[in-house]
């Protein structure tokens, strides 16, 4: 059957279906994200139908996409069983203890985006720290009462801030490759932008704190019984550090995100079984089910006197946690992606975009939301830089841009916007490993806001400037050949 290309207003379709029934839908009657992604995919996938492409055809569409994002599902999973042997070796709950003990209920928050960012530079993973730190910061803010949405933003913040400084990121590592700049050309060019948006973050992060803070210098007896529940069930040592010392050191010199994370695992149950004297059986159900502080009874504990905020604090984790949640939402996201390339759509919605371009400053822009529509559609970071660079590289080279603009703007169109999207696989994610939904947690993600605000103004300055500079030397180069001219008539 022969093609036919599908016209403006049926590529916006799919979109314009999905922004509505994410804002009506989910926002105003509540219904399921799951169910809104199958409704659009289903949108998508009619319109492909309609244009000519056979069901087959869509099906490999999808085949090929799930293959691209299966390493990003085994993480995911691996996520899964990192927090669960991590709260069985007594990992997160050391950090937790310590963290209740040591720090002031009022820096809670700023502290978490400070410590989650140095953790993501070092390892150049937002991923990774939202696991780690980010879980167990969210440990102590539970325990202390301070709002989590408010704690998840500032977690995310303090993650992306490092996935996007980072000289070990992979983010970093491809923009700078597509655009064709150096790493150290393109962090150098982000770190205004970066800069101005940490220091405004730790204010705003600082104050909000003091603001939820309800000027108790107290312990108040519940938080003392989770100490006391902490206590009973774990023996806190050095050794427990080892696992995530495994995460930071690997990351830091390049390992594989996977591999560091099953490693890590595999440790974390030793670390348990010894530290804490937990059956090693459990250590196999703490990986696959997660664990449950029920596994604690066989050193003498006794469960039922535990609080319940603990169950809350330590019960999670394990590979079944993600397969249920994170993955599934994976599977269903991933058709709406297939259908608008394979259909077109896609191609379209970006030429369409492209015609706005009329001058330095716009193409930045536009470059900006392509980028991000291209990453909101396939739910594929690397691929929107790529294929972003490969579109508008020359227009920059063209315009005169310098090309470390470029591989920021790509960068800032990826990182900065996919964790706030309910149906990416990076918001998906974080939304799993924190506990807070992205609706929830987004308006509190000061860095990713003020970064994208802050992208804007200075591009905008620099964008005045290479308009102004590319004017003059028009007119320069036009005087010249004047003169010139003159000469050869004389």
């Amino acid at each position: 059957m022969e093609k036919k290309k599908v016209t403006t207003m049926v590529a916006f379709l799919p979109l314009i279906f999905m922004a509505l029934m994410v804002f009506v839908g989910n926002i105003l009657l509540n219904i399921k994200l799951e169910f809104i992604l199958l409704l659009a995919s289903l949108v998508a996938g009619l319109i492909a139908l309609s244009v000519g492409y056979t069901w087959e055809e869509l099906l490999e569409a999808y085949t090929k996409k799930f293959t691209k994002a299966f390493p990003a599902i085994l993480i995911l999973i691996a996520v899964g069983g990192i927090v669960g042997t991590w709260m069985y070796s007594g990992t997160v709950p050391m950090m937790i203890y310590y963290g209740i003990k040591f720090l002031h209920p009022k820096f809670v928050v700023v502290t978490a985006f400070i410590v989650t960012a140095i953790v993501s530079t070092f390892t150049g993973t937002s991923w990774g720290s939202a696991a780690t730190s980010g879980v167990a910061f969210m440990g102590i803010a539970g325990a202390m009462g301070v709002p989590l949405p408010l704690v998840a933003g500032a977690i995310i913040s303090g993650a992306f801030f490092g996935d996007k400084v980072s000289p070990v990121s992979d983010t970093t590592n491809l923009s700078a490759m597509a655009s064709e700049v150096t790493v150290y050309d393109h962090v150098r060019g982000m770190l205004p932008n970066v800069t101005l948006s940490a220091i405004i973050s730790i204010i705003g992060f600082t104050f909000a704190g003091a603001y939820f803070y309800n000027g108790n210098t107290e312990v108040s007896a519940s938080v003392l019984k989770i100490l006391s529940d902490l206590e009973s069930i774990y023996n806190f040592n050095i050794f427990m550090l080892i696992p995530p010392a495994i995460v930071f050191i690997g990351g830091y010199f390049g390992a594989p995100a996977l591999l560091l994370m099953l490693g890590s695992s595999v440790v974390a149950m030793f670390v348990g079984s010894f530290s804490n004297g937990f059956l090693f059986s459990d250590a196999a159900v703490a990986l696959i089910s997660g664990f449950n502080v029920s596994m604690a009874e066989v050193t003498g504990a006794v469960v039922t006197d535990f609080s319940p905020r603990i169950l809350n604090l330590l019960n999670r984790g394990g590979f079944v946690s993600m397969m249920g949640g994170s993955v599934l939402f994976c599977f269903l996201a991933m058709p709406f992606g297939s259908f608008m390339e394979v259909s077109g759509c896609l191609d379209r919605v970006i030429e369409q975009m492209s015609k706005l371009v009329k001058g330095v400053y716009s193409l930045i822009v536009v470059t900006f939301f392509a980028g991000a529509t291209i990453n909101g559609i396939t739910g594929n970071g690397q691929f929107s830089i790529m294929t972003t660079g490969q579109l508008f590289k020359e227009s920059f080279k063209q315009k005169n841009i310098p090309l470390n603009v470029l591989s920021r703007t790509m960068e800032n169109s990826m990182t900065l916007l996919e964790c706030m999207l309910p149906w990416h696989v990076t918001a998906i994610y974080m939304a799993s490993t924190l506990g807070v939904p992205t609706l929830e947690y987004t308006k509190w993600s000061l860095f990713n806001i003020l970064g994208i605000g802050i992208y804007f103004i200075l591009q905008y300055r620099l964008a005045k400037k290479i308009s102004s500079q590319t004017e003059l030397n028009s007119s320069e180069n036009i005087n010249k050949d004047i003169n010139e001219l003159e000469i050869n008539n004389i």
